[in-house]
């Protein structure tokens, strides 16, 4: 189905190699689970199997690719379109026209398709991927998330025979996301589909996927069956930065202390299985102390509720206080109203009722310019940033727009290059980064202005676990400057780690508001895997509230 010998490709003015002599073979109806840190290749591998690398982006490629019979060097990105089909990291870069119907009739019209046929195929694409309520939608109204399910819909609807998919779930909930995998190991099972994923949480995926292959500056680390990579591998996984799954952690950890629970679980249920002898018995962690904030309050939300034109309303009778030198997370479904509650914070939205105050000032009648001094907003999409010549240049933006020295300016731009380890890229073109990148870049030009309140939207999507660590431990800092810190993510297993204060959204209200252990024990979709793991073992003594490995591991 898919070969690819010797594969080394160059983008075109870039110091090095995005892939290095690349040798594997891809079997059909095989489910390949493709990781690996930021920038080591995945996007550029992905692209290679239909031609948009070179033909698109440009470049230097040798060696030979074969991909359902065809070779995308000769054959062309069109021509494969046929074959493969692409979802990409931001669902936006491949959406051409104003409504859900429409998008996803766009590629079936391209391949001149019958018209009773594109009626059939539009009608079970929307009720495979539950997205029939939103036929009718425009695009421009949708969450991130739905979206993405769109985009999915779309390529879904030309039926390829490889089905590739780029950090398909980074802006879905953890319904959504199970959703999507559930979805994808169907068509896998009963058609055959040879399907490809890049993903950095692995717990949503593993339990699905036959291979496990990593890559790192452009090379593959490890190619293993997925079974064999998460019992004999999870050392090298985690030396390359990636994150495992809290059941696999849970497994070395006890391993660790000289506890053989038996063969990794992939599942809850497994997890059952294998860890119940530790389960069963009387556990007695002991949390961290966590201090009540009484500081002044940097956001105060009265009554506050908005109504997009379309009449849709999206917040409900808000009311929220968050104090300075606060860390809190938002969390909450798909078009929960998470976005557009932070977008009241700068003007970016104005209320349609209600009051708001950012640091002790109301903000009505104020300009989104002069409220970004004090609101920094990292968009959920961060080439919504990204309009200067270089990196370097797109952190320097900002600063220069407050005033500053050219001698500051280079001193900070610097500490920023620095701090998010971009040094290397400072002269590159900001949209030829890989997604993760362009995450930090984003991040990098708004805290360079140090506003007090800095408000992050899915700033963990597309990056891997180590950069994930080495953010939380950034905005703790931030934090402690007696800044303010919200964050919107979809990272149940992030939150349980990292997190303190936790706001939990549904349909525009904010349902529940408190310490992490409270919010997040107990519940299906928004607890993370360990606590879903022991909730049945709450008879035996084994506290309702444990949320991650360590805190099993350390109750022993």
């Amino acid at each position: 189905m898919i070969k690819l010998e010797k594969i080394t490709f160059q983008y075109n003015g870039a110091a090095k190699p995005a892939l290095v002599d690349i040798c594997l073979s891809i079997n059909p109806g095989e489910f390949v689970l493709v990781t690996g840190p930021s920038g080591s290749g995945k996007s550029t591998f992905c692209r290679t199997l239909n031609g948009l690398v070179p033909h698109f982006h440009g470049g230097t490629l040798s060696g030979t690719i074969e991909v359902a019979g065809l070779d995308p060097l000769s054959a062309g990105a069109g021509n494969m379109a046929s074959r493969v089909g692409m979802v990409f990291q931001d669902p936006e870069n491949q959406m051409v026209t104003t409504d859900v119907e429409h998008e996803i009739c766009f590629g079936m019209e391209n391949l001149s398709l019958a018209k009773d046929l594109m009626a059939k195929r539009m009608e079970e694409t929307l009720d495979t991927m539950g997205i029939s309520h939103l036929r009718h939608r425009p695009l421009n109204e949708l969450s991130g998330g739905e979206k993405q399910r769109v985009a999915i819909a779309s390529i879904l609807a030309l039926h390829p025979q490889v089905l590739v998919l780029d950090e398909p779930t980074s802006e879905l909930d953890p319904k959504g996301a199970d959703d999507v995998f559930s979805i994808l190991s169907r068509l896998n099972d009963e058609l055959g589909l040879t399907i490809i994923v890049v993903e950095h949480r692995l717990e949503r995926i593993i339990q699905y996927a036959d291979r496990f292959i990593l890559l790192n500056e452009g090379r593959v680390v490890i190619d293993k069956p997925v079974r064999e990579a998460m019992d004999r591998y999870t050392r090298e996984i985690l030396r390359n930065g990636i994150g495992l799954p809290p059941l696999i952690n849970l497994h070395r950890l006890l391993k660790d202390k000289g506890i053989e629970p038996g063969r990794p679980p992939f599942t809850v249920k497994e997890g059952r299985q294998v860890f119940e002898t530790v389960l069963k018995k009387a556990l007695k962690p002991v949390y961290p102390v966590i201090h009540n904030n009484h500081s002044a309050p940097a956001v105060e939300m009265q009554n506050v509720s908005f109504a997009y034109p379309s009449g849709m309303a999206a917040l409900k009778a808000i009311n929220l206080s968050i104090g300075r030198g606060e860390l809190v997370v938002i969390m909450g479904r798909n078009a929960s109203g998470k976005t557009t509650l932070v977008k009241q914070l700068n003007r970016l939205l104005a209320p349609t009722k209600g009051k708001i105050k950012i640091l002790g000032k109301e903000i009505t009648g104020a300009s989104t310019a002069e409220m970004s001094a004090s609101v920094g907003l990292v968009f959920q999409n961060p080439q919504e940033h990204l309009f200067a010549d270089s990196v370097k240049e797109e952190i320097a933006f900002g600063l220069k727009n407050k005033g500053l020295d050219g001698n500051e300016i280079k001193h900070i731009s610097q500490q920023m290059l620095d701090k998010f380890g971009l040094s290397h890229l400072a002269h590159r073109y900001p949209r030829e980064l890989s997604g993760g990148e362009k995450q930090r870049l984003a991040l990098a030009a708004v805290m360079a202005g140090e506003p007090e309140i800095l408000v992050l939207d899915e700033p963990t999507r597309c990056i891997e676990d180590r950069l994930k660590i080495e953010l939380m431990h950034l905005l703790d800092d931030y934090r402690q400057q007696s800044k303010t810190v919200i964050l919107i993510t979809h990272d149940v297993e992030l939150v349980a780690r990292f997190a303190c204060r936790v706001i939990l959204m549904s349909e525009g209200r904010i349902i529940v508001d408190g310490d992490k252990h409270h919010v997040m024990s107990g519940a299906l979709m928004f607890s993370p895997q360990i606590n879903r793991l022991i909730q049945p073992y709450e008879k035996y003594g084994v506290p309702a509230d444990i949320l991650t490995a360590e805190e099993v591991v350390s109750a022993l």
